[in-house]
């Protein structure tokens, strides 16, 4: 990947935030809807850009689409998020609260398993 497409990626605040919860672990888009607050169809196109730089690819259990960062990822990647987490800004605060976030959202996830296929539970595993 060149270096400018991960740039112009990750210039995007909205794009950052995901591929910020992504580092974490792989995600359904109605996560990233309540996690964002965002509408479902701006959650898609990002992640359909997102996808077609090829950060991060999908898989589909039922009418669930579960997306999760592709490997082998670009070191840049992290050393950006993680340089961008550690910063004295407030898109540091929005980063750490998204995080924050994810962990209550895949809590309560956990203890609803039934509102879930098993294939997603087994994906949706926090490994922050």
């Amino acid at each position: 990947m060149k270096e400018s497409n991960l740039y112009r990626c990750i210039s995007d605040t909205q794009r950052l935030r995901i591929l910020n919860l992504l580092e974490c672990g792989p995600l359904c888009v109605c996560h990233f809807q309540e996690i964002l607050g965002e509408a479902q169809v701006k959650i898609s196109k990002q992640l359909a850009s997102i996808k077609q730089l090829g950060l991060v690819g999908a898989k589909r259990e039922g009418t669930w689409m579960i997306y999760h960062i592709k490997t082998p990822v670009p070191g840049l990647l992290f050393s950006n998020l993680n340089y961008l987490r550690e910063s004295k800004s407030s898109l540091s605060a929005q980063l750490h609260s998204d995080l924050h976030a994810r962990t209550q959202l895949l809590e309560r996830v956990s203890q609803t398993l039934d509102n879930c296929p098993d294939k997603v539970c087994d994906w949706l595993h926090c490994s922050c």
